[in-house]
C-alpha cells in the first residue's frame, strides 16, 4: 500500500486548526473521518438519503431542502453563527449552489471565492476562462435558444459537440429566451483520448493525486489507474489542470477534470469541484490505498498532503444491457474467482426491466493486476464470460 498509510494514525489536529466543521450532504464516511480526526461536526443533508443511523450519535444532522436558497443560506448562517462553525465542506456537487458558495464565501467559511466552483462546473464559465487565456483554446458559440443552434454551429464551422447549459449557466445580464428555456453551448469536437485528473488543493497549492485513462483512452470499456502515459503527455495534462485551477481561483478541496490528449495538446473537457463519482472513486483507492475522505480532513486539519503512489494498477470494466426485459444472466460467479478481481457489480435481477442506454445503472467489475496486460487480459476474460439474455420491447426496436 501506499506511504499515506501510516499518516492514517496521527494524531487530532493543532489547536489552531478549526474544530467545528458544517459538512454539507456528506458520506457517512467523511463524517467518521471528520470526528475520528478531532473536529466538532454538523450535518446539513437533504432527504436523498441522510444515513443518519451510520453517523455517529453526537453528530447533530439538520434536513434542509437544497433547492430553497433561502432556507439553505439561512441553515448555514445559523450553523456559523449560532453553532459555531468555522469551516465548511460541501459535498456532492453542492459547493456549485450559490447558496452553498456565497453564503460560505460571505461569512468566511471556506478560503475560496464564491464563483470558484461555478467557473469549474459550468461548462460555458469554464470554457470562457480556458478560451480567455489562451492556453486551452477550443472555438465555441452560445446558442440561448434551440432556434439559435444551426447558427451556433455554422459558427464553429467543424464536427461540434453540443452541451445543454442549466438556465442560470454564466449568462451576464437577462436571458433572451424566456424563463426556463434551455441554452446551449456549442464547441468543437476534441479527437483523441481521454483523461481524468484528480487533484487536491491546500493554501491554493494543487497537488495531482492521479491520472486515470478513460474509456478509450486505454480500452474501449474501461478505465485504468494510474494512466500509463507517456512523460510529457501526463506533463502537460497535469499542467493545463492546475492552470484552470488557478484561473478559477480555487483554494481547497478536491477536483476532477477531464483532459482529451488532441493533435494539438491537451484540451480541457470539463471539471467539478469534487472527488470523482464510483466507480473511479475506489478505483484509485483500491491501486494507491489513498483515503480521500480520511486526507482531506487531515488537509483540513493542516497536516502535510502526500501524494500517494500506485503499487499496482486497478481497472474498472463497465457494461450496460440494451434496452428491455432481463430474462438471464451467466457468468457473474466465475466473473467473480477471476484473478484480481475484487467487485462484481450487477444491478439487475432476472425480470428486470432496463431502461434504455444513458438512463439506466452501469454495471462494472473492479479489479488489479501488477501490469497492464494482465489487466486487459482479465477485462478480456470478463467480456467472454459475463452474458446477459434481454427481451428487447417493441418500442426499444
Amino acid at each position: 500500500m501506499s506511504a499515506t498509510a501510516d499518516r492514517h494514525r496521527e494524531p487530532d489536529p493543532p489547536e489552531s486548526a478549526p474544530q467545528r466543521l458544517l459538512l454539507l450532504c456528506p458520506s457517512p464516511r467523511l463524517v467518521r473521518a471528520a470526528v475520528a480526526a478531532g473536529f466538532a461536526v454538523r450535518v446539513l443533508t437533504d432527504t436523498l438519503p441522510p444515513h443518519d443511523a451510520c453517523l455517529p450519535p453526537e453528530v447533530p444532522v439538520e434536513h434542509v431542502d437544497f433547492t430553497d436558497e433561502d432556507t439553505l443560506a439561512g441553515s448555514i448562517e445559523t450553523a456559523a453563527r449560532v453553532h459555531g462553525s468555522q469551516r465548511l465542506l460541501a459535498c456532492a456537487g453542492t459547493a456549485e449552489l450559490p447558496a452553498v458558495a456565497g453564503t460560505a464565501a460571505r461569512l468566511g467559511l471556506t478560503p475560496n471565492p464564491a464563483d470558484a466552483a461555478r467557473l469549474l462546473g459550468e461548462p460555458a464559465a469554464m470554457r470562457a476562462l480556458l478560451n480567455g487565456s489562451r492556453h486551452s483554446y477550443v472555438p465555441a458559440a452560445r446558442a440561448r435558444t434551440a432556434e439559435e443552434l444551426p447558427a451556433a454551429v455554422e459558427e464553429i464551422g467543424a464536427q461540434v459537440t453540443v452541451r445543454t447549459l442549466p438556465a442560470c449557466s454564466g449568462i451576464a445580464g437577462p436571458r433572451d429566451g424566456t424563463a426556463g428555456e434551455r441554452s446551449y453551448l456549442v464547441e468543437q469536437y476534441l479527437e483523441g483520448p481521454e483523461y481524468g485528473v484528480v487533484t487536491l488543493t491546500v493554501d491554493g497549492m494543487h497537488r495531482v493525486v492521479g491520472v486515470v485513462a478513460l474509456h478509450g483512452a486505454w480500452h474501449p470499456s474501461s478505465h485504468l489507474f494510474p494512466a500509463p502515459l507517456g512523460e510529457r503527455d501526463e506533463a502537460e495534462a497535469r499542467a493545463i489542470v492546475t492552470e484552470l485551477l488557478d484561473l478559477a481561483g480555487y483554494e481547497f478541496g478536491y477536483a476532477y477534470t477531464v483532459v482529451v490528449l488532441t493533435a494539438d495538446g491537451p484540451r480541457v473537457v470539463r471539471s467539478r469541484a469534487t472527488w470523482p463519482d464510483e466507480p473511479l472513486a475506489s478505483l484509485i483507492e483500491l491501486a494507491t490505498g489513498f483515503d480521500a475522505d480520511e486526507e482531506l480532513v487531515q488537509a483540513l486539519a493542516g497536516k502535510p498532503v502526500d501524494v500517494p503512489t500506485a503499487d499496482r494498477y486497478a481497472a474498472v470494466a463497465s457494461y450496460r444491457l440494451p434496452a428491455g426485459r432481463l430474462l438471464s444472466v451467466s457468468g457473474l460467479e466465475a466473473v467473480s474467482e477471476l484473478p484480481g478481481v475484487h467487485r462484481v457489480h450487477f444491478p439487475y435481477a432476472s425480470g428486470d426491466d432496463i431502461p434504455g442506454h444513458g438512463s439506466g445503472a452501469e454495471g462494472h467489475v473492479m479489479l488489479s493486476a501488477e501490469s497492464t496486460q494482465a489487466a486487459a487480459e482479465t477485462v478480456t476474460a470478463v467480456g467472454r464470460l459475463l452474458r446477459a439474455e434481454v427481451s428487447r420491447r417493441p418500442d426499444h426496436l
